[in-house]
């Protein structure tokens, strides 16, 4: 056997970091492939018999393994399917007999990356530890990506709970005075309802009076209620969680939060919700991230008051559901429209931002299937496009 001559298939391959561990009970063969492997430039260690072998490789860890399939004791078969349960990655090549084609098929049924039949040739072996060699180091780099992959969304979704606090922030004197007027509300009508009381009996034109005002404090506490809710449900942790949603719910729970703002920045607000758009699916706490992100870049886009508009459609030929947020601000620079998905791009006043938010809902649309567009004229506004499929 030599394998030197036909050694080129591997080019590219470098084998000085590959160990390989070899399965046979015959000495010969043992012997001169090991041998004709380690020349070659592979680390080789060999056993005789399938449980030695099984400890040889839980000792040295080889990515490759040669096995006989057919020795005393523990066979090619058994050491393949113990090797497969422990080291799913290592690759595993059986050598057979003439004519044991059923097992070399049960073997490639068990994850042997391949099988040579005797007697062995230089280039069954060569063609075998190739595609072996390849695979193990696809999968190797399939595992990398995955790890990155990983990282990544630990990445996003550390800027998606960063970008989400600083949402908070800026919510909070809206949630505070959004809170603090149906609380005042109801502690004056607590007076005079206690007021009432203390004057004496309550004749029927006292008790419509008392009942009206019970009615009131319900409905100041309801209005709280849905506040704290909409803020409970913003705050929420960045797991992602598909579940049916309604448009109307999205953009009346994100408006609750940004109301107060948008009347303090004297801006006029104006919505449009088309009638019977259909639920679809989606994480509503990150949509609705998004929607207040885009509101929030509205209002700091017209310092000096302005209009702002907040439409959703359902178009039944694209199967989409779109959300528009427009403003009628300073709109975006033709040189800056490239950059502002970008992490930390931004052309606010410092303290006016730290721009993750566009990128945050890039990302978040990217997840749902969608995407998001922008129609922008300096001078004279800009309006934000989400699209999500039904």
């Amino acid at each position: 056997m030599r394998l030197k001559g036909v050694w080129p298939i591997l080019e590219g391959l470098s084998m000085n970091e590959w160990t390989i561990v070899l399965i046979d009970d015959e000495p010969d063969i043992r012997e001169v492939v090991s041998l004709v492997l380690k020349d070659a430039g592979f680390a080789v260690e060999t056993a005789d018999n399938g449980r030695a072998g099984i400890e040889l490789c839980e000792s040295v860890c080889p990515q490759i393994v040669i096995t006989d399939i057919r020795m005393p004791g523990l066979d090619g078969i058994g050491v393949l399917e113990h090797l497969k349960k422990k080291f799913p990655d290592m690759e595993v090549i059986v050598i057979t007999a003439f004519g044991e084609l059923d097992l070399a098929i049960r073997a490639l049924q068990l994850d042997a990356s391949d099988f040579i039949t005797k007697p062995v040739s230089d280039q069954a072996i060569h063609l075998a530890l190739k595609r072996a060699m390849e695979r193990y180091r696809s999968r190797q780099q399939l595992k990398d990506y995955a790890r990155f992959l990983e990282q990544e969304n630990i990445n996003q979704a550390k800027l998606m709970h960063r970008d989400k606090l600083i949402s908070l922030g800026r919510l909070s004197a809206s949630v505070v005075h959004e809170i603090n007027n149906p609380l005042a509300g109801i502690l004056n009508y607590a007076k005079l309802m206690i007021k009432m009381l203390k004057q004496g009996e309550l004749d029927d034109q006292r008790r419509i009076r008392f009942a009206a005002h019970l009615n009131l404090v319900a409905s100041e506490a309801e209005r709280i209620s849905t506040i704290v809710s909409s803020l409970l449900t913003f705050s929420r942790k960045n797991e992602f969680t598909i579940t049916p949603v309604s448009m109307d719910e999205l953009v009346e729970r994100s408006l609750v939060l940004a109301r107060h703002r948008l009347e303090l920045s004297g801006i006029e607000l104006c919505v449009h919700v088309e009638k019977e758009i259909p639920l679809f699916r989606g994480d509503f706490n990150l949509l609705q991230q998004c929607l207040i992100n885009l509101i929030f870049n509205g209002i700091d886009a017209m310092e000096g008051g302005g209009r702002l508009g907040v439409s959703a459609a359902f178009c039944p030929e694209s199967k989409k559901v779109s959300l528009k947020v427009s403003d009628s601000g300073t709109g975006i620079d033709a040189g800056n429209l490239e950059h502002i998905y970008e992490p930390f791009f931004t052309t606010k006043d410092e303290g006016h931002g730290v721009g993750l938010g566009l990128s945050i809902v890039f990302g978040i649309m990217e997840r749902h299937g969608g995407g998001v567009t922008v129609d922008s004229t300096p001078g004279r506004g800009s309006t934000f496009t989400l699209e999500i499929p039904v």
